[in-house]
C-alpha cells in the first residue's frame, strides 16, 4: 500500500468487510407442527438453519430464515477475516516496538 499510517491501512483493509458476524451456521432437520406431514411421519423432517454464537460466556442459537442464509455465510467469512486482521494488528504492534 502507499505511504499510509497503520490506522489508514486498517481502514482500507476492513472497509469492505460488511456484513460481519462471529459464530457458526449449521443445517439441522426439524419436525413441523402439521399433524399428518409425510416428511415428519417418515422421519425425514424438514431442513432448517441455526446460527450458534456465544455471548457473555453462554451459548445461544437462533433460527435463520432461508432467505438470510447466504448473507450470514458471507458475514461469517468476513468475521473470520476480521479476526485474522485483528491478530495481525497485535503482532504488528509487538514488532513495531522491537525496532
Amino acid at each position: 500500500m502507499e505511504n499510509l499510517n497503520a490506522q489508514e491501512k486498517w481502514t482500507k483493509k476492513t472497509s469492505s468487510l460488511w456484513p460481519v458476524a462471529k459464530g457458526s451456521l449449521r443445517e439441522v432437520k426439524k419436525t413441523c407442527s402439521q399433524k399428518n406431514c409425510k416428511a415428519c411421519l417418515s422421519g425425514e423432517r424438514h431442513p432448517a438453519w441455526l446460527f450458534t454464537y456465544y455471548m457473555d460466556g453462554k451459548q445461544f442459537s437462533k433460527h435463520v430464515p432461508k432467505s438470510q442464509v447466504e448473507k450470514l455465510k458471507k458475514a461469517l467469512v468476513n468475521g473470520r477475516t476480521l479476526e485474522r486482521l485483528i491478530l495481525e494488528s497485535g503482532l504488528h504492534i509487538l514488532n513495531e516496538n522491537k525496532k
